[in-house]
């Protein structure tokens, strides 16, 4: 924000109407004047000028009436529009005020929200982060019994080669003792037929 300025102008006339009225130009007094306006290092700066400038006035010497009321006029003309100024300032500086307090709520409200927001995502990964724990042990029993079963499966096939193998040879030995008994069935068929020619040969003899 731009502040009014008091100028040596100002400070010259307030100090005028204070001598004026028979009392001694002082930096507080300046200031009263004004309309407590002003900063003191700036009214002393500009007081030490006006007194350097001023030539000595002579004893009892008085500003003239009308010259009196011009400085008067025109020091309630400054300090006024000093006044409008400041309250011009404090009224903005109160609209912006409000205004950085709207926008501090607002976002506060945000960061809230976003709070709330986290915590939320936290809770969902916490969730989540259980859930693929489960599967991972999940996962792990099932290739544990995976494994498991293939090795079952190998010793069943191993088992049933050997049945199979088993089965097999048993058939091979029941070939051979069908094919032993059917040769011996004709043998003995054979030896039958030739006791009985030969009984036949030796009855009729």
């Amino acid at each position: 924000m731009t502040h009014r300025g008091i100028t040596a102008a100002h400070v010259a006339a307030a100090a005028e109407a204070l001598q004026a009225e028979g009392q001694q130009p002082t930096i507080r007094g300046v200031r009263e004047r004004l309309g407590d306006t002003g900063s003191p290092n700036t009214i002393q700066r500009h007081l030490a000028a006006w007194r350097k400038a001023r030539p000595a006035a002579a004893p009892g010497q008085e500003l003239p009436p009308a010259l009196a009321a011009a400085i008067a006029a025109e020091l309630t003309r400054a300090a006024a529009s000093a006044r409008e100024a400041a309250q011009a300032e404090i009224d903005q500086a109160q609209a912006e005020a409000a205004e950085l307090a709207a926008a501090g709520e607002a976002l506060e409200g945000e960061r809230d929200e976003l709070a709330a927001q986290a915590q939320g995502l936290r809770g969902e990964r916490d969730k989540l982060t259980g859930r693929v724990d489960t599967l991972q042990a999940e996962g792990e029993r099932l290739r544990s019994a995976l494994h498991a079963a293939r090795e079952q499966s190998t010793v069943a096939q191993q088992a049933a080669a050997v049945a199979q193998a088993q089965t097999q040879a048993a058939l091979e030995r029941a070939t051979r003792a069908e094919t032993l008994a059917s040769q011996q069935a004709q043998e003995l068929a054979k030896a039958q037929q030739e006791a009985a020619h030969l009984r036949g040969r030796l009855e009729t003899k």
